[in-house]
């Protein structure tokens, strides 16, 4: 099998922290089969559809603007604004590689607060961004030949900035505004919906490969990824940077993600089900703060459910442990499992615009 992909699927540390009590992906008494599982994906994907909701809107305008177009030094840059609800758009910023390596093109879905950062790429002075050249997911993917989407989430598309911007006030009136809009959907929903409206955008482009759509993300990023790929199988695979896979490890509980319902009595979902979801996709997360040791509980109970596949080494973790942020060798090895795990060879790129 693949060496480094070998090499992350299993703890490099013997202190896995404080049990973390998961259910069971399978119940006591089911044997794990691929054909119990057939059957338990179903029943599981139900139960989480539940949690995250539907929204309230039906069918609408999906007709997407094109803002601009241009041309920078490591990519051509389309500008959309992508209606995900009626009366209300996204901003995506489509990197297309200048000289693709590889036919047809991979793609990849970069959620964040806004495109800029993710993309390493200033969009009102049009120039690169230096700062956390680490997190230019972009800029990165778009030099190994990938098309990508960078993509904005709510709240900053949903409600005006508040008078006082303070703590999480803008996210608040967001949250509020869409929970009104929607009574029977979540933060997490929309946040999960809004990302597959990016992947729409994506596939629509000439010259992608569907075998090839990665997800891709950090904090925030990264939730959206991880939740994505678990209920969007377009996406084949998902590299999450310090998300916080379980309900303790960050504000799950936040209404802009899932709400106070994951502290009900009897509510035993919890990161190892979404990741269950995701097989047998390949998955890494990569670990630094909100990701822990504790985090390899929820990575190794989903590997039941891959290794029914054969596929337990497509589910990793790189644990840098240094803080939120991902250091250059997590990147660089997180690009390194993707490229054995897409089965693509390894195109040079730049961490430094």
């Amino acid at each position: 099998m693949k060496p480094l992909s070998r090499q992350l699927s299993r703890p490099d540390i013997d202190d896995l922290g404080e049990p973390q009590d998961l259910e069971p992906i399978f119940p006591d008494g089911t044997e794990p089969t691929l054909e119990a599982w057939q059957d338990l994906r179903g029943k599981l994907l139900g139960r989480w559809r539940a949690v995250i909701g539907p929204p309230s809107f039906g069918d609408f305008d999906r007709t997407t603007e094109v803002v601009e177009r241009f041309e920078a030094p490591f990519f051509r840059g389309t500008i959309y604004r992508q209606p995900v609800a009626p009366g209300h758009t996204q901003q995506v910023l489509l990197m297309e590689p200048l000289d693709p390596p590889i036919h047809p093109r991979p793609a990849a879905v970069v959620p964040y607060y806004h495109p800029d950062l993710m993309a390493g790429f200033d969009l009102q002075s049009r120039e690169p961004i230096t700062e956390r050249p680490n997190v230019h997911f972009g800029r990165h993917l778009v030099q190994q030949g990938y098309v990508v989407a960078c993509m904005e989430a709510f709240p900053y598309n949903t409600v005006p900035e508040p008078a006082e911007d303070v703590g999480f006030a803008w996210w608040e009136a967001g949250a509020e505004k869409v929970l009104s809009d929607n009574p029977r959907w979540s933060g997490i929903g929309k946040l999960v919906w809004d990302t597959s409206r990016a992947v729409d955008l994506l596939l629509a482009q000439p010259d992608i490969d569907p075998s090839h759509v990665l997800a891709i993300g950090h904090s925030l990023g990264g939730k959206m990824a991880f939740y994505a790929a678990a209920f969007d199988e377009r996406i084949t695979a998902a590299i999450s940077s310090d998300f916080g896979i379980g309900w303790s490890f960050t504000n799950w509980d936040a209404p802009w993600y899932f709400g106070e319902q994951i502290h009900a009595p009897g509510f035993t979902l919890n990161g190892h089900h979404a990741l269950a979801l995701i097989a047998p996709r390949p998955f890494l997360l990569i670990a630094g703060e909100a990701d822990r040791p504790e985090s390899w509980q929820h990575l190794l109970a989903a590997q039941q459910v891959y290794r029914l596949f054969d596929r337990e080494e497509a589910v990793g973790c790189f644990m840098h442990m240094t803080g939120h942020q991902p250091t250059e060798e997590s990147i660089r090895t997180a690009y390194r499992w993707l490229a054995e795990q897409f089965e693509l060879p390894e195109q040079p790129w730049r961490l430094e615009p």
